[in-house]
């Protein structure tokens, strides 16, 4: 049993054995699964499930800033009476490759205000954007690679099979 599965056991466990099976005990003893496979990742064979989470929660945490970055920043435009816009259309080459990490991508990206995701190239290997606020063409880029960057700190990289269930050999 792996990851997320021993996770949900531990807090299924936990809750049982504290008397009260309650979302609460079953969020503590969750909590508390997952702090057990985070010291002893390799005894427990979740160092992948632990690495995957802990940047899950590092992209959350940078979407949340970005995304109160981006709203101020467009609040402030709208505040102007002359706003350096600078609308362009963008192609930014990416490296995700599934079809979920891509639509995740576009789907973070449109989220940000000031920001439309136009679609992909042919080949699925370029993403077209209309962005404002930004200097110039490197600059947009370049956010857009940040985000990508954090979704693959938790996404299997490219060429990776997704996490699945894992098959055992007699």
């Amino acid at each position: 049993m792996r990851g997320l599965a021993l996770n949900i056991m531990l807090a299924v466990v936990w809750a049982l054995f504290s008397g009260e099976v309650s979302t609460r005990e079953l969020a503590v003893g969750f909590l508390l699964g997952f702090a057990l496979q985070l010291v002893f990742p390799d005894a427990l064979g979740t160092r992948s499930y632990v690495s995957r989470s802990l940047g899950l929660l590092r992209f959350l945490g940078f979407f949340l800033r970005e995304l109160t970055v981006a709203n101020v920043q467009v609040a402030l435009f709208a505040l102007q009476s002359h706003p350096p816009l600078n609308p362009m259309v963008v192609a930014v080459p990416v490296r995700l490759r599934s079809d979920s990490a891509q639509t995740l991508l576009t789907a973070v990206i449109t989220l940000m205000p000031g920001s439309v995701v136009l679609g992909f190239s042919p080949d699925r290997r370029e993403l077209y954007l209309h962005i404002v606020g930004t200097r110039n063409t490197r600059e947009a880029r370049e956010s857009i690679w940040r985000v990508e960057a954090q979704l693959l700190n938790f996404l299997p990289a490219p060429g990776e099979p997704a996490p699945g269930p894992q098959e055992v050999n007699p």
